[in-house]
């Protein structure tokens, strides 16, 4: 408590005299000014001027003749540099980046003729110690991308891949929710869901018009304690501004699916049953759109606006592949049937728009006030994801569905005082606000048989949820001789709500791989007497208001200091503390927290579900180096080390802040097969026949009776939460810490190549996985020797406290390593701007959840050693690469091209082998030796884009351009293993013999050459897009 305090105190005190971060989305020059004799020259005049808005930024240089310029907006600039005894020496197109560091030495000669000298643009940051990437306007405007999507190019820079589960940037192995998106230096993150604003709807909206993107910035490790709250790395993404000049585009783009080839993996002929087709899947997409800058009052004040949209047409088809070539027997036929019927082909609409609006004014002593505003709406029908990517072929029925929709406000304000030469204050403030309603295809039960597909109201709709986020920071940069000095600050106050609950229609789920089993279970009959009548069948229902509201409430102190030890070394240091306050915890159920408070469960524990710790111990060093031994810029020697800390998304505390009041938000009660009964039994012991009810007929059953079937079940007296699954925070919950470290070199080989070789280590702890602690200790009951709980359908043991379900605890008690080696090449010539990167990597992990609301993923929560293995982001081999070329008369190719090598594949038995409740059950390869956690290998992945433009020009500043734009250029099949071909099977029964794999483990093809129908493709076939712009 004393420590909070103390924090606090020191913290206001702190914001008294500044606020800060950094500088995050500006640049710097550096550099010595000399005489002819390479002698520094002390209180030489240097002038520094914006080419496009006529900022202007004057210093004098220090007694050791070095100058470094702070916060100057990315652009082009001139130096001029002038002392007494000298003529005026200028260099004409100094080019500032994002995050950049440019190192400009200036020589003057004594005599009085002026010299001028042209810059090429240089890749090779001198000073900074971490690895960084800058993707410009240039490959932005000109490469290939389907669907105009800024986070799209990230891909296209060193370790930075999309995370398979949400599709989530992920830097360095890290997980994808707890990455950190920037945009102009402002926090872009999605605060609920983690990752990128607009969460998985990112992946296929436009949120940021691409045409206001002036440039983007990627630090995969190692960034300084200006930054914070990721594991990983940061994005930092630039917006474009108004200049002295009138400039703009309008565009438009077509995409035909006919113009598109078919997929590879075959689906049912609806038009002629028993045969398959190959049809295809790609979309059908129009976007539109336009951008216009320029002076109101030059050299003063500025303008900028974008505005962009799309229309989306997508065929999908509901496929059930497990019926494909399957004959049901006479007595399930009618279930067989009843899946045939939903089989039909539908259509996945996806509109979106965004525009922004943005303005600059300059003051006359070079201090500037940004402006910013950005908006984006969009509605999707037929196509709700929890993050994957959304496949053309479903085995979800079209009731299963809905329409997403999502609205982001986005607004900075910036104002960048220059106080003196040497001190600059930096302050901003932003808001954002997000709303995202999520509409449901029907309202009746759900029936979830994954081995064959799902049926009725998805599990987790309807909701609504929104959130916002208000953020101040400011930073104070002082440079004192050769020291650049930063001290800053944040507050970020974050406010959440949803309207959200699983099962709010009631869901029967019928845990089996047997697809004979599942049909007689929905026909009754065969080897079920009635429907539902099986162990293997279990039965959730939604008993809570669905509504919650919360907030917490995030803060930084950072102090750095870039010190220039000589002009080929430069030594970076500084410390970072954050601190959360969590939300509060309404606990007035003293019935159901009784409960559960005070247990000390079988794996040892105890919890305390009436509170949320706070993170306040957040203290973070941080050390780097940049060291040029040659002295002439082409050689670049850097390290870091350091450690970071994540922020945790807030849904992780969504159900812990609500499920132990009255009403709570998100609690379910949970039937499995008892003693007393099978889920029909009970139901049938409450007045309730469900043999009854056709699947197509099945009632939403009245809560009472759900409540008198889990008395029933239980032999207990009805309680209204008997049965219950409930959520809680752990005691000791902390935010995700990793330990990074690295080293590399950059050499330039010509004014125009840069290679250069990078090794990064990232280790982190504290990683959130959920655990169900309402489970007794496993024991061994046959010749497998597999553990087992014996507490789901089918078994005949208890949980430790009978009366509730499932007690979900988020714990931050996952790991991760990741240690890589990337070899770089970059080239920008006058024609050509091309990179190459490759990536070497492993990635160790024993939780790879990206904040799952549901149950545990591991396979036996009492033994988390046996779960330590390949993360599903390991990436082993990592090949990225870019290039544009300009052509005699007006054309021009670019293109990108990426490698990576098969994700990790993890095996399982096809059900919940040792009845803990979750299906996450591997296969033995001896007596109680299961295989690996993800130790087989999926199929390696290719992209390859092509764009070709041809320019025509109607004068010297306008232009049209013609494009032609190829997706998966070669049509890659892309198919990976994927559906019920990663069942392996028990691999060891309970006699303790080994049993041969499942028929569906791994089946690539069938007999007749054709794909299986359980795999699917990463990404589309060919795909054609033709466009036209306009550019003046």
């Amino acid at each position: 408590m004393h420590f909070s305090q103390n924090v606090l105190c020191a913290f206001v005190i702190f914001a008294v005299v500044l606020f800060g971060q950094a500088d995050a989305n500006k640049g710097q020059i550096v550099g010595t000014v000399f005489d002819a004799n390479q002698a520094a020259i002390p209180n030489a005049s240097v002038k520094i001027t914006n080419t496009a808005n006529g900022l202007v930024r004057e210093l004098k240089t220090s007694g050791a003749g070095q100058y470094r310029a702070v916060q100057l907006d990315p652009g082009q600039y001139n130096i001029t540099a002038v002392a007494p005894g000298f003529a005026v020496t200028t260099l004409q197109g100094v080019t500032v980046s994002v995050g950049s560091a440019i190192g400009i030495d200036i020589t003057l000669q004594v005599q009085a003729t002026t010299t001028t000298v042209e810059v090429s643009e240089s890749i090779v940051n001198v000073a900074l110690p971490a690895p960084t990437t800058v993707i410009g306007s240039a490959a932005l405007q000109n490469l290939p991308i389907n669907g105009r999507r800024f986070q799209d190019f990230a891909v296209l820079t060193p370790s930075v891949q999309v995370d398979p589960s949400r599709s989530q940037i992920s830097f360095a192995g890290q997980r994808g929710i707890n990455s950190n998106i920037m945009v102009d230096g402002a926090d872009y993150n999605q605060p609920f869901f983690g990752g990128i604003r607009g969460g998985e709807r990112s992946n296929s909206i436009i949120t940021v018009p691409q045409s206001s993107v002036q440039e983007f910035q990627a630090v995969t490790t190692g960034y300084a304690a200006e930054y914070g709250r990721s594991s990983g790395g940061i994005l930092n993404v630039i917006s474009k501004s108004g200049t002295n000049e009138y400039h703009g585009e309008g565009f438009y783009q077509n995409r035909n699916s006919q113009l598109s080839k078919e997929s590879p993996i075959p689906v049912t002929n609806l038009d002629k049953p028993g045969t398959l087709i190959n049809v295809k899947p790609a979309e059908s997409l129009q976007q539109w759109g336009g951008a216009i800058g320029g002076p109101v009052k030059r050299d003063r004040l500025f303008f900028f606006v974008s505005y962009e949209q799309q229309h989306s047409t997508q065929p999908r088809r509901v496929v059930f592949p497990s019926l494909i070539n399957f004959t049901p027997t006479a007595a399930n036929t009618p279930a067989y049937n009843f899946y045939k019927s939903l089989e039909q082909p539908f259509d996945k609409v996806n509109n979106a728009g965004a525009g922004t609006g943005k303005a600059d004014y300059i003051l006359r002593n070079g201090s500037r006030l940004t402006l910013r505003y950005n908006r984006s709406g969009s509605e999707e029908t037929n196509a709700v994801t929890v993050g994957g990517a959304i496949e053309a072929f479903t085995n979800n029925a079209l009731n299963n569905e809905g329409v997403e929709q999502d609205r982001v406000h986005f607004g900075t304000a910036q104002y960048t005082a220059i106080i003196t030469p040497n001190v600059v204050n930096d302050l901003k403030f932003s808001g954002s606000y997000e709303e995202r309603p999520r509409l449901s295809n029907s309202k009746q039960p759900g029936i979830i048989a994954s081995t064959i597909g799902t049926y009725g109201t998805r599990n987790f709709l309807p909701t609504v949820q929104w959130d916002r986020r208000f953020q101040i920071t400011d930073s104070l940069s002082l440079i004192h001789g050769s020291h650049s000095f930063k001290f800053g600050t944040d507050i970020a106050k974050l406010t959440t709500a949803q309207t959200f609950g699983f099962d709010q229609f009631g869901t029967f789920t019928i845990n089996s791989s047997n697809v004979n089993q599942i049909l007689d279970i929905l026909s009754g009959a065969g080897s079920v007497r009635n429907r539902w009548d099986s162990s293997a069948v279990s039965y959730s229902r939604q008993i809570g208001n669905l509504a919650v509201q919360y907030g917490a409430t995030m803060a930084a102190l950072f102090a750095q200091d870039s010190w220039r030890i000589t002009r080929t070394l430069t030594l970076d240091y500084g410390v970072r503390w954050e601190g959360q306050w969590s939300p509060a915890v309404d606990s007035n159920n003293s019935a159901l927290v009784s409960k559960v408070n005070g247990t000390l469960f079988p794996n040892g524990a105890r919890t305390d579900v009436t509170r949320i710790p706070n993170a306040l111990k957040q203290v973070m060093p941080r050390l780097g180096l940049a060291w040029n031994p040659t002295r002439d810029g082409k050689l670049v020697i850097r390290a870091h080390t350091g450690i970071f800390y994540a922020a945790t998304p807030l849904l992780i505390y969504s159900d812990p802040t609500g499920n132990f009041r009255t009403p709570p938000n998100n609690v379910r009660l949970f039937l499995n097969n008892r003693a007393n009964g099978t889920i029909y039994q009970q139901f049938k012991a409450a007045g309730v026949d469900l043999n009854q009810y056709t699947p197509d007929k099945l009632p939403v059953i009245a809560l009472d009776a759900v409540q008198n079937a889990a008395a029933f079940g239980l032999g207990a007296t009805p309680d209204p939460y008997l049965g219950a699954g409930t959520t809680a925070v752990a005691t000791d919950f902390v935010n995700p810490r990793s330990f990074q470290t690295g080293f590399g070199t950059d050499y330039r080989v010509s004014n125009s190549w840069v290679a250069g070789v990078q090794f990064n280590y990232v280790n982190t702890v504290h990683l959130e996985r959920n655990k169900d602690y309402n489970l007794p200790a496993p024991i061994v009951t046959d010749a497998s020797q597999r553990p087992m709980f014996g507490i789901a359908s089918g078994g005949t043991r208890l949980r430790p406290i009978s009366t509730l379900g499932q007690i979900n605890i988020r714990e931050s008690s996952a790991r991760s390593m990741y240690r890589g080696m990337t070899i770089s090449n970059q080239y920008r010539g006058k024609k050509l701007n091309a990179g190459v990167f490759y990536t070497l990597a492993q990635t160790y992990s024993d939780d790879d959840n990206e904040r799952d609301s549901g149950g545990q993923s591991s396979m036996n929560s009492f033994n988390y050693a046996q779960d330590y293995g390949y993360s599903n982001l390991d990436s082993r081999h990592q090949l990225a690469s870019y290039a544009v070329y300009a052509l005699p008369f007006g054309f021009e190719v670019s293109g990108t091209f990426r490698i990576r090598s098969g994700l990790p594949l993890n095996p399982r038995t096809g059900a919940d082998t040792n009845q803990d409740g979750a299906s996450t059950d591997r296969p033995l390869q001896s007596p109680g030796v299961p295989f690996g956690r993800n130790s087989f290998r999926n199929r390696a992945t290719y992209g390859d884009d092509l764009r070709i433009l041809k320019s025509f020009h109607l004068s010297e500043a306008r232009r049209i351009q013609l494009s032609a734009e190829f997706f998966n250029l070669f049509n890659i099949d892309n198919v990976i293993f994927g559906g019920t071909t990663n069942i392996y099977g028990l691999g060891i029964n309970a006699q303790g013999q080994t049993v041969a794999p499942d028929a569906r483990w791994l089946v690539l093809k069938t007999a007749d050459g054709r794909y299986s129908t359980q795999n699917q493709q990463i990404g589309f076939p060919f795909q054609a897009q033709f466009g036209i712009r306009f550019l003046f």
